[in-house]
């Protein structure tokens, strides 16, 4: 993650398109760390993601009509980058964890196979 006031290689624009995509969850893995790495580091954008963000969620209260219950929009949008964060995390672990997998999985054909080998030679 890079420092606040460093801003990541995303440009503005394209981070403001991607707004509405990081607001209905459709950004992929890759995506989404690349425009949370902006919008945390670019402040412009940020007040542009929190401006989408909280009509986003007042519309929402709106439609579910909850019974009068005000809510911090700013703090539900931290939290929900939060939970962004964590997704790419966890899906950043997965993928190391089925490359580690894989590795083992290939390791022990190998091993297999030069036993298999070594067995039919000492047979012949």
């Amino acid at each position: 993650m890079r420092g606040k006031g460093q801003v990541s290689e995303l440009d503005c624009r394209t981070a403001e398109s991607m707004v509405n995509r990081y607001i209905d969850h459709t950004l992929n893995v890759d995506e989404l760390e690349e425009f949370l790495d902006h919008v945390e580091s670019c402040p412009s954008c940020y007040d542009e993601l929190e401006t989408y963000f909280i009509v986003h969620e007042v519309t929402q209260q709106l439609d579910e009509q909850e019974n009068g219950t005000v809510l911090d929009f700013k703090d539900l949008l931290t939290q929900d980058i939060r939970r962004a964060r964590r997704y790419i995390h966890k899906k950043r672990a997965m993928k190391f964890g089925m490359g580690l997998l894989m590795v083992a999985f290939t390791g022990s054909l190998v091993a297999f196979f030069i036993f298999i080998i070594f067995q039919l030679g000492i047979n012949l």
